[in-house]
């Protein structure tokens, strides 16, 4: 435990090679450490997208290399780093690392707190038990419905696991930044319902239902477009399926893109369709936080985030006439439009604040290290 006049040496740990919500968050929470006086440092794959953004925002980085399957070299070099870095907590957030660096930071005699961002089942097997209630000494979850799966599924310990869910930047993400911006990039009218959709292309974020709905929707003569932000590995399938249902006018691919603020801006109504895996989303705040009204499947813990008819339209996963009938519901009735927009912001700003975030982090960090 570090003394009272100095702030801990906390250590992230993350195995992943590619750039999402998880990796986001870690970046952006070891930016809000700093901030406090936190000693942080990330150890992550080299030359990935985690160690280059956080370069970028000149936060501290260590290179770890570490690979699947069963290999005690990683643990030897979380264990220099420990022990370099005078590592006071080893902050873990994917298996990989969990194992590695969790066996490294209990041989070094340093707390861990591990981190389960997914809704994936995880396996009833006791090494599953044991890399979440013995390597760490607390589990962040992200969502409360993770926590109960956890505990109800694989009879872990309640009092062990805190459910922290993703906080927004309300300086970043709010109402007033203008819309025209990205509507006049893209062409879009003021007369066109334009449907959104920011996340990652992967196959269970629902790309391919949504775009059926769409189809369905100019189907019945409906003036909508659709705008799809994020790069990933189902860029070509979702490409081919836009050209093959002949809506590559109507279905603008806009790739990554750093001003995702400006895009939500742009939209009539986020949608996250996602099938599995989902937490609480950063991307459903994020757009809550700027009045827009939103749709989501009933995946993971997102029925935290929208309660149906009360904060968005909350529908069955892998259903294109449920989003359909949803959307159709948000383009006929603007009042109610309206006023799901304003209770996903009050419900947003009274439950997902990045503030809030950080500060039931901390409370975590200082319980762990209180001992």
């Amino acid at each position: 435990m570090p003394t009272n006049s100095s702030k801990p040496n906390i250590l992230h740990t993350e195995w992943a090679y590619g750039w999402g919500g998880q990796e986001m968050r870690i970046l952006a929470e070891t930016q809000a450490f700093l901030e406090r006086g936190y000693n942080m440092k990330i150890a992550c794959q080299p030359d990935k997208p985690l160690m280059i953004h956080a370069r970028e925002a000149g936060v501290p980085t260590i290179p770890l290399v570490l690979k699947k399957g069963l290999r005690f070299d990683s643990v030897f070099s979380t264990l220099r780093i420990i022990k370099a870095h005078q590592i006071d907590l080893v902050h873990t957030h994917s298996s990989v690392d969990a194992w590695r660096c969790g066996i490294a930071a209990r041989i070094a005699g340093v707390p861990v707190v591990r981190s389960r961002h997914l809704s994936t089942p995880i396996k009833k097997i006791p090494t599953s038990w044991y890399v979440y209630m013995k390597l760490a000494d607390r589990v962040i979850t992200s969502g409360q419905s993770i926590k109960d799966r956890m505990v109800n599924e694989n009879k872990m310990i309640a009092d062990q696991i805190i459910s922290v869910p993703a906080g927004i930047d309300e300086n970043r993400f709010h109402p007033d930044i203008d819309r025209m911006t990205v509507r006049n990039e893209f062409g879009f009218s003021d007369d066109d319902f334009v449907i959104g959709i920011v996340a990652i292309l992967r196959i269970w974020k629902g790309h391919s239902f949504l775009i059926q709905a769409v189809k369905q929707l100019l189907e019945q003569g409906r003036n909508v477009k659709l705008l799809i932000c994020g790069d990933g590995p189902q860029y070509e399938n979702l490409k081919k399926l836009i050209a093959e249902l002949n809506l590559a006018s109507e279905i603008i691919m806009a790739g990554h893109r750093k001003d995702v603020e400006q895009c939500f801006a742009a939209m009539d109504c986020v949608v996250l369709p996602s099938t599995k895996n989902e937490a609480t989303s950063q991307v459903l705040p994020q757009a809550m936080a700027m009045r827009r009204p939103v749709i989501a499947a009933d995946a993971g813990s997102l029925s935290e985030v929208v309660i149906d008819k009360k904060t968005g339209r909350l529908v069955p996963p892998e259903d294109a006439d449920a989003l359909a009938e949803a959307l159709s519901w948000m383009i006929d009735n603007p009042a109610e439009r309206d006023r799901v927009a304003e209770q996903g912001y009050q419900h947003c700003m009274d439950n997902f604040t990045f503030k809030k975030m950080i500060d039931s982090t901390e409370a975590v960090y200082r319980e762990v290290l209180a001992g």
